[in-house]
């Protein structure tokens, strides 16, 4: 049996936690730095920064830039769980919905390596797909995956439905979280030749970090979205 390890952004975020209910760190005192966690943990910035995340997005530090994170004296709050997305959103015309990969190849890119928490060497998978709705495109997509399959499987039929089941059935890996961050954007010209609209429209550009369930970072995908096809829906429970 394998043995499971404790990832090291949540051995970070529990030593944290401790010190401040414990009182070693109190209210409005500020925390060490990036830099010094890194040192202190001996770990790189990602893990850290995961970490001081999670202690804020449950309301135990809070963080102003250029100045650093400070102890929160706000109860923690609870998470917003997501209940919808794409595949919600069309689970009664999955049949429209189909999906190209238009290449694939093995990279390196340090940044993306450090993202997904490998050595900044490491290859990576890299994926270009188009998703359509009645032969309309809707999104593209880059992905840059850790080598968990090797690119033969992501290729060997180019329109598999997603990443995430082909995980699971070539690795049986489930993917448990995701982290969206969106913003609005004009589509350069590439991009608008793959969605088949308009040079410099505006369109919705999406940085996705999926994770199993051991929050280990499995998938950075950037996608951009056509909006005259799909609009972003997202419905959430407390």
């Amino acid at each position: 049996m394998a043995i499971q390890t404790t990832p090291a952004y949540q051995k970070i975020y529990n030593v944290i936690k401790q010190k401040i209910d414990d009182g070693l760190y109190k209210v409005g005192e500020i925390l060490p730095s990036e830099m010094e966690l890194e040192k202190l943990f001996t770990v790189s910035r990602t893990p850290v920064r995961q970490a001081l995340k999670q202690l804020e997005n449950n309301g135990i530090i809070y963080r102003v830039q250029g100045k650093g994170s400070f102890v929160s004296n706000r109860q923690p709050k609870e998470s917003w769980t997501s209940m919808s997305g794409f595949r919600n959103h069309y689970s009664n015309e999955w049949e429209k919905i189909s999906v190209r990969t238009i290449e694939g190849k093995v990279v390196k890119n340090p940044l993306f390596a450090k993202l997904l928490e490998v050595d900044e060497e490491e290859n990576l998978i890299y994926l270009k797909r188009i998703r359509y709705l009645n032969n309309q495109p809707m999104f593209y997509l880059e992905h840059y995956l850790r080598p968990l399959i090797p690119l033969k499987d992501y290729m060997e039929n180019t329109s598999f439905s997603s990443v995430q089941q082909l995980l699971k059935e070539k690795k049986n890996i489930d993917i448990l979280e995701v982290e969206d961050e969106i913003e609005a954007v004009i589509a350069d010209p590439y991009v608008a030749g793959a969605l088949q609209i308009p040079d410099s429209s505006a369109v919705l550009k999406g940085t996705r970090i999926s994770y199993d369930e051991n929050k280990v970072p499995i998938d950075l995908n950037i996608f951009h979205i056509n909006t005259k096809t799909w609009k972003y829906h997202s419905y959430y429970r407390y």
